[in-house]
């Protein structure tokens, strides 16, 4: 709306007045707003408690296996190595032999994962020579938090989404371990002796099995993401 005023020296300008200005606020759509925005938050809060009470997920996993390091057991050169990375191998079969005689031998059906070591050259009885993977038994091994063992159980529902394929398979808890990774592993925990202590929150691995055939011995130690239907 546009209106004139005089001017010091009679001329005239004009005022332009937005029409928006005298506009009043519609309370019906404030309140209409408001709404909207109360279903959306409680939706969002809906699902994430629908979501922590029917399941558990973490990304501390990985695709995992048995992981056999063998070693010379001798000291010498090594005379021979009869296998190459990648090769399957079975139980007794002979891996390598240094010049003394001791052969090093598979305990297992498997891959062989690496080969660390070449003909000609010297080890002691310590060195691993050949690594060798069981990939017969290949797994998800995920670590969940004491605070939420007891949720788990074997035979519930997974969903396993893998890193290495960028997408997601079913599966299966296969075994739920019953001491907690710092006492499988033999390393240093957070209780001390010397008057001080420092509360940290243990991890319980599991073991996922997935039900779809997905080959995972190429992938092993990969990164995974498991979500668990606890109820």
């Amino acid at each position: 709306m546009a209106t004139k005023k005089e001017t010091g020296e009679g001329e005239f300008e004009e005022e332009f007045t937005p029409k928006t200005a005298n506009r009043k606020i519609n309370k019906k759509m404030l309140i209409m707003a408001g709404i909207a925005i109360t279903i959306v938050i409680l939706g969002i809060a809906g699902y994430f408690i629908y979501e922590s009470n029917f399941y558990y997920q973490t990304d501390n996993a990985k695709v995992d296996t048995a992981i056999y390091q063998l070693s010379a057991n001798a000291r010498g050169k090594l005379a021979k190595i009869y296998v190459s990375q990648d090769q399957q191998v079975k139980a007794g079969e002979v891996l390598a032999r240094t010049e003394n005689g001791p052969y090093i031998v598979s305990p297992i059906d498997g891959t062989v994962i690496d080969v660390k070591l070449q003909e000609g050259d010297y080890v002691t009885a310590t060195d691993v020579v050949v690594v060798v993977a069981k990939t017969s038994d290949m797994y998800i091994t995920a670590n969940v938090e004491e605070t939420n063992i007891l949720k788990i159980q074997k035979g519930q529902n997974v969903t396993v989404s893998l890193d290495a394929y960028g997408q997601s398979f079913d599966a299966y808890v296969d075994e739920v371990n019953t001491v907690t990774s710092t006492k499988l592993s033999g390393s240093a925990s957070s209780f001390t002796t010397s008057g001080t202590y420092t509360k940290v929150t243990q991890l319980i691995p599991i073991k996922i099995k997935l039900i779809d055939n997905v080959d995972l011995t190429g992938i092993i130690g990969t990164n995974a993401t498991v979500r668990i239907r606890i109820r």
